[in-house]
C-alpha cells in the first residue's frame, strides 16, 4: 500500500473516531481544571514603573542663554537615546543577588522586618518597555501584602541605586506608584485546559492512528486486490448482516406459509 493509500487510510480512521477524540479531548479539559482548580498556588502582583532618564551633569545647553530651542531638542533627544541604550544595562544591575541583598536590607529597615534574600530573591521582574525608556517592575507572591511591600520599596531603592552605578549619567523616577493587589492573578483556566485537552486529543488521534497502521485484516475486496495485485473470483456474502437476515426471516416466512 502506498503512502497516500496509508494517509487517506488514516483520515478515514481518524473521522470514523471522531467522536472518540472528541471525548478525550473534553477528559483532558476536565483533568486540568480540576488540576488548576486545586493544585494552582494563588499569587498576587503589585507593579511600578519608572522612567529612566540620562543626566546632564554639565548643563551646558539647557542652561545657556544663547542655546537655540533646536539644540535643546537635540540635547533631550541625545540624552532620551542615551538613556534607552543603557536601561539594559541597569536592568542586568537591578536582577544581581547584591542589588537583591540590598533590597532585603533596605525592607527589613522600612519595615523592622527580618526577611531573608531567600524570601525575596525572584519575586520581581523587570521589564523595558519597548522603543521607550520606561520600564516596570512587577512583584508576585503568594501574599499581597508582602508584594505591595516589596513593590514599595523598589520605589525608593531602584533610584538610588542608580544613582550609585555609572557615575549617575541615567536616573530613574517613579510614574506609576505600586498599588495593592486586591484579588488574585489569573489562574489561567482557559489556557491550561486547552492545553489539557489538546493533548487528550493527541493521544487519542495516536492511538487510532497505531490501530489503525497495525491492523492486517483485509476489509473489502479493493484493498485485497490492490495489497496481493491479484483479481478477485468471488466473495463470500455477509450472512450476519442486517440485510441478509431479513432476506432469510421474509424466506422462512415464505416457506412456513407454503406449508
Amino acid at each position: 500500500m502506498n503512502l497516500d493509500a496509508n494517509v487517506q487510510k488514516i483520515l478515514f480512521a481518524l473521522l470514523r473516531k471522531w467522536k472518540l477524540l472528541v471525548l478525550f479531548a473534553l477528559i483532558g479539559a476536565t483533568i486540568g481544571y480540576f488540576y488548576t482548580a486545586n493544585f494552582t498556588t494563588l499569587t498576587y502582583t503589585s507593579t511600578v514603573e519608572f522612567l529612566a532618564t540620562a543626566v546632564d551633569t554639565t548643563d551646558d545647553v539647557s542652561s545657556s542663554a544663547t542655546a537655540s530651542t533646536e539644540t535643546v531638542r537635540t540635547s533631550n533627544t541625545s540624552k532620551m537615546n542615551y538613556a534607552m541604550r543603557m536601561l539594559p544595562t541597569y536592568i542586568e544591575v537591578m536582577n544581581t543577588n547584591t542589588f537583591c541583598e540590598q533590597l532585603v536590607i533596605d525592607l527589613n529597615d522600612t519595615y523592622n522586618a527580618n526577611h531573608k534574600v531567600s524570601s525575596v530573591i525572584g519575586t520581581y521582574a523587570i521589564t523595558q518597555v519597548e522603543e521607550t525608556a520606561m520600564f516596570k517592575v512587577s512583584v508576585t507572591t503568594t501574599d499581597a501584602e508582602f508584594s505591595y511591600k516589596i513593590a514599595k520599596q523598589l520605589e525608593k531603592t531602584i533610584p538610588r541605586v542608580f544613582k550609585r552605578t555609572n557615575s549617575g549619567l541615567v536616573e530613574a523616577t517613579v510614574q506609576d506608584t505600586a498599588v495593592r493587589a486586591t484579588s488574585a492573578g489569573s489562574l489561567g483556566y482557559f489556557k491550561k485546559c486547552s492545553i489539557a485537552a489538546a493533548i487528550g486529543l493527541v493521544l487519542a488521534a495516536i492511538y487510532v492512528i497505531l490501530r489503525t497502521l497495525l491492523d492486517v485484516r483485509v476489509r473489502s475486496t479493493e484493498e485485497l486486490t490492490e495489497k496481493y495485485n491479484i483479481p478477485v473470483l468471488g466473495a463470500i456474502p455477509d450472512f450476519e448482516s442486517r440485510g441478509f437476515q431479513s432476506s432469510a426471516k421474509g424466506v422462512e416466512a415464505y416457506v412456513s406459509k407454503e406449508k
